[in-house]
């Protein structure tokens, strides 16, 4: 597995994140609609906004649902490739940052002892390196 294929799992989320923020900015769009009643007819270039936007919030949804699931076939894929490594350090590593998502410093904060940013990050792409080179 490529260090690309570990970062899939938080490019996932920062797009699910994305499609979310736009299905509220359309379900508001929706609910500033309000129905004019009128028996007068309808002037040509009219448009009926609450019959687009309900097929394009239903499509939204649908979106979030198709990304949520690569999010969760890419996180059994992860976890099963982290289970996998027989280094306990590496281990923790991996997991603290592409499962939980933790900054490089965050890792290293929670691996503890003499530990740095650098450290961390440089044992898990030489890890990484050499694991994708056999």
């Amino acid at each position: 597995m490529t260090v690309q294929e570990l970062q899939q799992l938080f490019y996932l989320n920062k797009l699910i994140e994305h499609e979310r923020e736009r299905l509220e900015d359309l379900r508001s769009a929706l609910s500033l609609q309000s129905p004019m009643l009128t028996d007068m007819p309808k002037a040509p270039g009219v448009r009926d906004k609450i019959g687009e936007l309900v097929p394009a919030i239903v499509d939204q949804e649908a979106e979030i649902a198709r990304s949520l699931r690569a999010y969760q076939e890419t996180r059994d894929r992860l976890l099963n490739y982290i289970h996998r490594v027989p280094n306990a350090r590496i281990k923790m590593i991996m997991m603290l940052r592409f499962i939980d998502q933790k900054s490089w410093q965050e890792v290293a904060d929670a691996i503890g002892g003499r530990e740095t940013e650098y450290s961390v990050k440089h044992a898990c792409y030489r890890y990484v390196e050499s694991a994708y080179s056999v």
